[in-house]
C-alpha cells in the first residue's frame, strides 16, 4: 500500500504534475458523479428518472472536462507560475463543486451527509485560508 502513495506521490513532484493529477482526479469524479446521480434517481421515488436528463448531465460533463483541459495550452500564456496558480485554483473549485454534486446523489440515495458537510466546510476554509496566508497557489 505504500508503494501506491509513494507512485502518487511521483506524480505531483512538479506543478505540471500536480495539475494533471487533479485533472485526472476531476475526470474520475465526474464519472462516479454520473453514475451516483442515475442510481440516485433509480432509488430516490421523488425523482422521476428520465434518460435524457441523464444525457444532458452527462454531455455538461463531458463539455466541462474538455473546458478544463483548454485551460491548459491557455495557462502558459500568463506570466511564470501565474498560469499554474489559475489552473490549480480552478481545478480546485471545480473538484469542490463535484465533491459537492457526490454528496447530494448521496443524500438523495437517503445516505447520511452530515460528515461530508463538515469536509466541505474544512476544504473552503483551506482555501481561504491559503489566500490569505499568501500561499503558493
Amino acid at each position: 500500500m505504500l508503494e501506491l502513495f509513494d507512485t502518487l506521490h511521483k506524480f505531483i513532484e512538479s506543478d505540471e504534475g500536480l495539475v494533471f493529477y487533479i485533472l485526472g482526479i476531476i475526470a474520475v469524479m465526474e464519472i462516479v458523479d454520473f453514475i451516483s446521480g442515475t442510481f440516485a434517481a433509480i432509488i430516490n421515488p421523488k425523482i422521476e428518472y428520465k434518460s435524457k436528463v441523464g444525457i444532458n448531465g452527462l454531455m455538461r460533463k463531458i463539455v466541462g472536462l474538455f473546458l478544463l483541459i483548454i485551460l491548459v495550452p491557455m495557462s502558459v500564456l500568463l506570466p511564470q507560475q501565474a498560469g499554474v496558480a489559475f489552473l490549480y485554483t480552478i481545478y480546485v473549485g471545480y473538484m469542490i463543486m463535484i465533491f459537492k454534486s457526490l454528496i447530494e446523489n448521496y443524500g438523495k440515495m437517503k445516505g447520511d451527509t452530515s460528515i461530508f458537510k463538515n469536509v466541505i466546510g474544512v476544504f473552503e476554509k483551506l482555501i481561504i485560508k491559503g489566500d490569505d496566508n499568501g500561499s503558493k497557489y
